[in-house]
């Protein structure tokens, strides 16, 4: 007789185990399928096995959810009709800034006012608003102030008596004097003013 040696051994080891996977792997199909034909045969049924109750309060969740997901569907449509509604007043209301913008001339860039979640529509064209107030009130602030146009009326004076002036010493005392009647003083020097030696 011949010993068993280990590599004898080690063959018939790996052999035997991948034979019974294989035969396991073939039982645990055969229990599973017997498995999903009961629960076919008596799935609906076995609620009422784990408890007596348990069918009427599936009943009742089914209604309840039901009724969530119709309030659900029914709250959506609402917020979109009144999204939808918000949009085209937030639309009319961009026209109109928009033509003022242009029509107005303010240094400022178009809007757009856009009903989202994440922003406040209101507070955005209040901003907007009071911008283009300051804008128009500047425009009306600048045209009644006298001294702004004095100022450049008497700055143009002063450029007319420079460009026709011929000699230093009479132009320099004229823009002296004119520049005094707009609260600026020219300091020249009494060099300056003085006749040139012979």
């Amino acid at each position: 007789m011949q010993p068993l040696r280990k590599d004898h051994v080690d063959h018939y080891k790996e052999f035997v185990r991948d034979e019974f996977s294989i035969a396991s792997n073939r039982v645990e199909r055969e229990i599973s399928q017997q498995a999903q034909d009961k629960v076919e045969e008596v799935g609906d049924k076995f609620a009422q096995v784990i408890n007596k109750n348990l069918p009427n309060l599936i009943k009742d969740m089914a209604k309840k959810q039901k009724a969530l997901f119709d309030f659900q569907d029914k709250r959506q449509s609402i917020e979109n009709d009144l999204r939808y509604n918000a949009q085209k007043i937030a639309d009319q209301i961009t026209e109109i800034f928009n033509n003022t913008i242009k029509r107005n001339k303010w240094d400022m860039q178009r809007i757009n006012v856009d009903i989202k979640d994440d922003n406040d529509a209101v507070e955005y064209i209040t901003k907007k608003i009071k911008k283009g107030c300051y804008e128009e009130a500047e425009v009306h602030a600048r045209a009644k102030h006298k001294l702004y146009h004095a100022l450049e009326n008497k700055r143009k004076k002063c450029l007319n008596i420079l460009y026709t002036g011929s000699h230093i010493q009479p132009t320099l005392v004229e823009l002296q004097k004119e520049m005094s009647t707009a609260n600026i003083q020219l300091d020249l020097p009494n060099s300056l003013l003085a006749l040139p030696s012979k």
